[in-house]
């Protein structure tokens, strides 16, 4: 891509999102989010294949329906009160709050992000994973107290039971990554009612931990889960870095990851959401046995061969930005903090 072309659509997608989190208006709510929804289009159909246009066409309707169903229910509420701020309660309170459901890719209306990441590339499915959940979070967030909490529990109980079974039989990598965010969406979803501020350090943990999973697949250029076996022959200090991160990414202690969900389990169990919390726990099962499988294969399993050829250690030729061993640190031992939030 022309670089400036690409700075102009990097720029357009930071800037509509931190708009977004900044405004109080609907209708500059609103602008922002087509205009972010805009620029992702050329970046999703960036490899120019056939695949990748079916990505950016899938990803533009849906985003297309959830923020036009965000203006009729801002219209309404114009037409009512004669305002347009956010905090403006209506009674199509819950159509807004299912089209950033959709926005965000939470059950039951993941029917697209799985599709999308597998026609993206690698960098551009981390955009659409992290950075493009800000701005419809940032919403649900403001609009926290007005939401109906049962319809955020529903929907985050589906999310980790979608999440979990749908990665199960997966071998691609960005179609596995995209069920998993899935599964931390319905994490996110959780307590975003009753505790926001557990609901923005989980996507800030999550967020954290899942880049550099991404940077180092990016930077190996893997895509299948057979392409993690032959990983440690090329690059073995990011494989074993990836291991690490995938161990967190599953929420398993001592490591980050465990501390969302031990927060939140915390959190629910407090305000009697029992049964809630036993189904979201179990549910995570099934994604603690896909990161197990993962790891197990990166760190167990040597690729099929059959000439006695000496391995090919090359780490200089596969290094990864300073970023990636900062956030790969503070995914692993970041745990004690926890009594601090």
């Amino acid at each position: 891509m022309n670089p400036l072309s690409w700075s102009l659509l990097s720029t357009s997608i930071i800037s509509s999102t931190l708009l977004v989190t900044s405004s109080a208006h609907w209708l500059m709510i609103w602008t922002c989010l087509e205009i972010n929804t805009l620029s992702m289009i050329p970046m999703i159909s960036k490899p120019n294949h056939p695949r990748a246009t079916e990505a950016a066409t899938k990803y533009f309707l849906t985003q297309t329906l959830a923020s036009m169903t965000i203006m009729m229910s801002a219209t309404a509420t114009a037409l009512n009160s004669s305002q347009w701020a956010v905090y403006q309660t209506n009674n199509l309170m819950m159509l807004t709050t299912l089209a950033l459901m959709m926005k965000i890719a939470a059950a039951p209306f993941h029917f697209w992000l799985p599709e999308v990441t597998q026609g993206s590339s690698t960098m551009t499915t981390l955009t659409i994973l992290t950075w493009q959940k800000l701005a419809p979070l940032t919403i649900l967030l403001t609009l926290s107290n007005h939401t109906n909490h049962s319809l955020l529990m529903t929907s985050a109980s589906m999310s980790v039971i979608v999440g979990g079974a749908g990665g199960l039989n997966q071998t691609q990598l960005r179609k596995l990554m995209a069920f998993s965010s899935i599964a931390h969406t319905g994490w996110i979803l959780a307590t975003m009612t009753i505790a926001p501020a557990i609901s923005t350090a989980t996507f800030i943990i999550y967020t954290m931990t899942t880049t550099p999973i991404f940077i180092i697949l990016h930077t190996m250029t893997t895509t299948t889960i057979k392409d993690l076996s032959s990983m440690w022959m090329s690059g073995p200090q990011l494989t074993t870095a990836l291991s690490i991160t995938l161990l967190s990414l599953s929420g398993l202690p001592p490591l980050t990851g465990f501390m969302p969900k031990w927060l939140i389990l915390n959190k629910m169990i407090s305000m009697n959401l029992t049964i809630e919390a036993t189904l979201m726990a179990i549910m995570s099962l099934l994604g603690l046995y896909i990161y197990m499988r993962l790891t197990y294969i990166i760190t167990m399993t040597t690729t099929p061969n059959t000439t006695a050829i000496s391995t090919k250690w090359r780490p200089p030729n596969k290094t990864s930005p300073l970023l990636t061993p900062t956030l790969i640190t503070l995914t692993t031992i970041t745990l004690p903090l926890c009594p601090n939030i």
